[in-house]
C-alpha cells in the first residue's frame, strides 16, 4: 500500500469511492442522506487548490481509499480564539480493503500534512451511527468536542 497526494488522473477512481461513501452514509441516515455521485469539478478543485488535498491509498495503482483535507480558520466571532486547522471533510476505505490499516495510514498522513502546514489541530465530523469510524478516530486521538442536535418539526 502507498499513501500519496491525488492527481487529476485519479479522479475517476475517487468518484467511484465517493459513490460507495454516499451509499454507506445513506444506509446510516436514510432520512437525511441519499446515494449520489460526487461532482468531478469539486474533486478537481480540491486537488488543484493550495489549501486542500485528497490523500489516496493505492494498492497496485488502484485507489482503495482516500481522505479529503482542507486548511481553514475559525470563524471571525469575537468569543472564539483564532486558529488555523485542518478539516477532514471525507474519509473512505473501499469495502474489500476495510480493517487492513488503510484508514489509520490515511489519518497518519493527514497528521503529517497538518504538521507541515503548522496547523493547530485536525477536526472532522462523523455520523453518530458510524461506530467503526468513531472508534478509528478515537484510536488516533480525536475527542468529542461538541454535538449537533436536531428537532424534527
Amino acid at each position: 500500500m502507498e499513501i500519496k497526494t491525488a492527481t487529476l488522473d485519479e479522479i475517476p477512481q475517487i468518484e467511484r469511492l465517493y459513490q460507495e461513501l454516499f451509499l454507506e452514509m445513506s444506509i446510516l441516515q436514510p432520512k437525511y442522506i441519499r446515494p449520489a455521485k460526487q461532482d468531478a469539478n469539486f474533486i478537481r478543485y480540491t486537488i488543484i487548490e493550495d489549501d486542500s488535498d485528497i490523500l489516496i491509498a493505492t494498492v497496485e495503482k488502484e485507489v482503495v481509499g482516500f481522505l479529503l483535507i482542507k486548511e481553514t480558520t475559525t470563524p471571525l466571532y469575537s468569543c472564539l480564539v483564532e486558529h488555523k486547522y485542518g478539516f477532514i471533510v471525507d474519509v473512505i476505505v473501499g469495502k474489500s480493503y476495510k480493517n487492513q490499516g488503510i484508514g489509520s495510514a490515511l489519518l497518519e498522513e493527514a497528521k503529517k500534512w497538518a504538521a507541515y502546514r503548522q496547523l493547530d489541530y485536525l477536526e472532522l465530523n462523523v455520523l453518530t451511527e458510524n461506530k467503526g469510524a468513531k472508534s478509528l478516530y478515537e484510536k488516533h486521538g480525536f475527542k468529542d468536542t461538541n454535538h449537533t442536535m436536531r428537532l424534527e418539526c
